[in-house]
């Protein structure tokens, strides 16, 4: 530890870094050379595998194509229909050829067709496509084997136009009394890839895995192509020449854009290749094994880095903490050690912090006291300021009517029997015992029925020239609101906006709960607010001067300001009025206010 002293910060800080940068280079080297090794390894030898299986899968389907077709060459119907030459007889043989074409091929799904070409003309298509048989016509071999011909497409009515290859073979008369053993016609079954690959599928678990075939000709077929390369052959002719050593199994090879471990295998009987590509990301896919290594070199280097950071540290934390407890110290309220000194032991730099600490300590006391004599009158004061302004604005806005007054003029429109004076004097009622009874904060639910009451008097005023819209989400309904908020907005939407425009306008009125806050709007379509003004209104919202100057709210009435003054002083200034305008469109007001029930 005293040799690590005799070097600075920085010197220490440059050994710890270098240290543990080629500690972790060295580690994440080793951990991958061995994530490489051991999961390639596994990866390849279950691709041979399974590709293996595929080859013989692939030999034992021409096998058994093989044996069909020889079955079906030397059937004495087949023999008799090629070499048959009465019209007749050739229409009966028809139907038995399709019999036995049928029968032949009833597990073989994958064949979409059976076709006989006889060497004086006729044909035979079991799918009755001449087109397909006429194009054979041509085709012949020099011996009796099974031949196969290249990928094509077989161009159907449907959709679906299948790729096929094509099994065909020479046909030799074996009647030993008209042309025994000479050539008498061809005989082709054409294989459809899509079912065969889907077999081929299934010999791996691994869907990731992917298979293509490539035919002599060079023609390309995969029942599933993510890689898009079945349209770029020349990735074929580099994998197929086995350039760069890329098909042997024991590298992750660029394939079009994406890594692959490449294996490649003859299918000889079919004059075909199978190739197979495993993505980068399957080869990774367990990592279990490598895994402990991984986690045992981290806790030996975590060890060593340990031990290095804990030798430069204590050097730097012991005085810091010693720092640190002192400030803790006055913090929690003990003035008196703001005229101690802190001694600190270490580096150059601590105690240079040491000498620079305690001077701002210094002059920190020297303002202490006289902060501490003040502090207190301003924040009484404050209070006091607070709870007037609040006060002031409540009594602007609290109607001073007599209850008793209202239902004495009631009781009289209901023996006049005078409906309307009745219905306006109940909710006048309603209104003012409303507003002078009760605490400052009510449930939403209750300041909507009394904007209700208001709505109902103003209706009566207009002659109904005023319809009102209720859109209060129910969740808010037992929300708690500041007491009197929406009648001043709603006074105002009626008298500003809808009252001048002389014709018959709408207001809604509505609420709901957004990232955790209340909004209540009040909507109107009617006169609205020029762009001056409205800009005046949206500058004083955000810095009300209401609390400066009471006398503007005095002047204006029961405002919106007042409302937005109430809400920031009881809510913060985070939450208050907003207001959008535009000339002979309408007003809408938000009024924003914590969610509390």
């Amino acid at each position: 530890m005293n040799f690590f002293k005799k070097f600075s910060i920085t010197t220490q800080l440059v050994i710890n870094g270098l240290l543990t940068i080629l500690i972790f280079v060295s580690m994440i080297l080793l951990t991958y050379s061995q994530i490489n090794n051991i999961i390639i390894k596994k990866n390849r030898n279950y691709t041979i595998e399974i590709t293996s299986n595929i080859k013989q899968n692939m030999t034992t389907y021409y096998g058994e194509i093989k044996s069909m077709m020889n079955n079906l060459a030397y059937d004495p119907m087949i023999q008799n229909y090629i070499m048959e030459a009465d019209p007749y007889e050739l229409y009966l043989a028809n139907k038995d050829l399709t019999t036995i074409c049928n029968n032949a091929i009833t597990v073989k799904q994958e064949i979409i067709d059976v076709v006989l070409l006889s060497d004086n003309g006729k044909y035979f298509s079991l799918r009755g496509r001449s087109e397909v048989a006429k194009s054979l016509r041509n085709t012949s071999f020099d011996d009796g084997k099974v031949h196969v011909t290249s990928l094509q497409t077989l161009q159907t009515p449907s959709s679906y136009d299948p790729i096929f290859i094509q099994f065909g073979m020479n046909v030799y008369s074996a009647s030993s009394s008209k042309n025994y053993r000479q050539k008498i016609g061809y005989i082709a079954v054409l294989v459809d890839m899509k079912p065969i690959f889907k077999e081929i599928n299934k010999f791996s678990s691994n869907t990731e895995i992917k298979y293509y075939l490539i035919d002599k000709a060079g023609g390309i077929y995969s029942e599933n192509d993510p890689l898009n390369i079945s349209d770029k052959p020349y990735i074929f002719k580099d994998v197929i020449n086995n350039k760069n050593n890329i098909v042997n199994g024991n590298k992750v090879t660029d394939i079009n854009g994406s890594k692959n471990l490449v294996l490649v295998y003859d299918i000889p009987e079919i004059e075909s290749k199978i190739i197979s590509f495993v993505p980068e990301k399957e080869l990774f896919s367990e990592v279990s094994e490598v895994r402990k290594k991984v986690i045992f070199f981290l806790v030996i280097a975590n060890a060593l880095l340990a031990v290095l950071f804990l030798l430069i540290i204590r050097n730097i934390t012991q005085p810091v903490k010693k720092l640190v407890n002192f400030m803790n110290s006055v913090k929690s309220g003990n003035i008196r050690n703001m005229k101690n000194k802190v001694q600190l032991e270490g580096y150059s730099e601590i105690h240079v912090l040491s000498h620079e600490f305690n001077e701002m300590m210094g002059e920190i006391s020297n303002l202490t006291h006289r902060l501490l004599e003040t502090s207190s009158k301003l924040y009484e004061a404050e209070i006091v300021k607070e709870k007037a302004e609040l006060a002031f604005l409540r009594s602007q806005i609290n109607p001073h009517f007599l209850y008793n007054t209202f239902e004495v003029i009631k009781g009289i429109a209901s023996e006049e029997n005078n409906e309307t004076i009745y219905e306006m004097t109940r909710a006048l009622a309603m209104i003012f015992r409303y507003s002078v009874n009760g605490s400052n904060e009510v449930l939403l639910d209750e300041e909507i029925k009394i904007i209700q009451a208001y709505v109902q008097i103003n209706k009566i005023r207009f002659s109904e020239r005023i319809d009102v819209f209720y859109e209060f989400s129910g969740e808010t309904l037992n929300v708690t609101v500041l007491k009197m908020i929406l009648q001043p907005i709603v006074e105002n939407a009626i008298f500003h906006g809808l009252e001048p425009k002389m014709v018959k306008g709408r207001l809604w009125i509505g609420s709901r709960i957004s990232e955790g806050k209340v909004i209540i709007w009040v909507k109107d379509d009617g006169m609205g607010i020029d762009a001056e003004q409205l800009q005046k209104m949206q500058l004083q919202f955000k810095n009300p001067s209401a609390l400066e100057q009471p006398g503007t709210s005095k002047k204006s009435g029961i405002g919106l300001c007042n409302v937005n003054n109430r809400i920031k002083l009881t809510y913060g200034n985070e939450y208050g009025l907003s207001i959008s305008s535009m000339p002979d469109a309408g007003t809408e007001v938000n009024i924003t206010i914590p969610l509390r029930r």
